[in-house]
């Protein structure tokens, strides 16, 4: 196959995995708390972030999504060293507008890379696997481009993703949670259990009153949905909540020793939103990709 790279966003948590490959690239979202900007890992970590938000509540923090001079930088950069095929993998389009400012770069982009932008409809982890994967593919060099891109699509899709979180208050503030009209006040007193649908969107699943309850009823659930599964990769993601975090992945990792697993810290870029004290799991059904 062609040489081919992969653009990935911050917003995978890539970062905080040992992953070294010369073909992959990752550009960066922006944390602005107060007048400051950050470049998302590069100037400003998940551990600095969330001691940031924890100590001074105030702290209301926002995001941008990488700017599109950026992306043609890097697609120059990428054709420099030599590429003809470029896969950008992205954060679900519902969350965050770098889908579409990815596929502008790529339609306006004046060289002669063939590129391929792929909304994940995941975020955080369970998105960054979704990189993972096509690096794996490129590795073994068995299938063209588009038919990469056609199975990424669909390990997209199977996939269950939760995720419980602490504080719903910059959710709702940033517009991020689906369906949370009028729901507020009774939300923003429980610790619910959320989903990733679909279409990518965050939207409530289950209201639950403490969060000890909230992280056991959401374990229950991926164990049952693991049933008779085989080939099954399981992502968990926490902003500083390694209680939780240990729970739910012992828990799962005791039923199932063998599926194979990512974990990694919810960069800032992602905790602008979800605040501190989540705990996030997913699981991504192979053979359902491959059918």
């Amino acid at each position: 196959m062609k040489k081919t790279a992969v653009i990935a966003v911050s917003t995978g948590c890539l970062d905080y995995l040992d992953l070294n490959p010369e073909n992959l690239f990752i550009i960066r979202c922006k944390i602005i708390i107060g007048d400051k900007t950050y470049d998302d890992y590069v100037d400003i970590n998940a551990s600095d972030f969330y001691d940031t938000i924890k100590n001074d509540t105030s702290v209301v923090p926002s995001s941008s999504m990488p700017a599109i001079g950026e992306i043609l930088e890097t697609l120059e950069t990428i054709e420099k060293k030599g590429y003809e095929n470029v896969l950008i993998i992205t954060i679900s389009s519902e969350l965050s507008g770098t889908y579409q400012t990815c596929k502008m770069a790529a339609n306006s982009f004046e060289g002669n890379l063939n590129v391929k932008v792929l909304d994940t409809k995941n975020a955080a982890i369970s998105e960054g696997f979704i990189s993972i994967e096509a690096l794996r593919l490129i590795d073994e060099d068995k299938l063209s481009l588009d038919e990469m891109y056609t199975y990424l699509e669909k390990l997209s899709l199977a996939r269950e993703q939760y995720f419980m979180v602490d504080n719903l208050r910059l959710l709702v503030k940033n517009g991020r949670l689906s369906g949370a009209k009028g729901l507020m006040g009774r939300l923003l007193k429980m610790k619910p259990i959320l989903k990733v649908n679909d279409e990518g969107k965050i939207v409530p699943h289950e209201k639950i009153r403490t969060q000890r309850k909230a992280l056991e009823v959401m374990t229950d659930q991926v164990i049952e949905a693991l049933k008779g599964r085989k080939n099954v990769v399981i992502t968990y993601d926490t902003s500083d909540n390694q209680e939780g975090f240990d729970y739910v992945k012992s828990r799962i990792e005791q039923m199932y020793p063998d599926f194979k697993s990512y974990a990694a810290p919810i960069t800032p870029v992602i905790g602008a939103h979800t605040g501190a004290g989540t705990v996030g799991i997913a699981f991504f059904d192979l053979d359902e990709a491959q059918k």
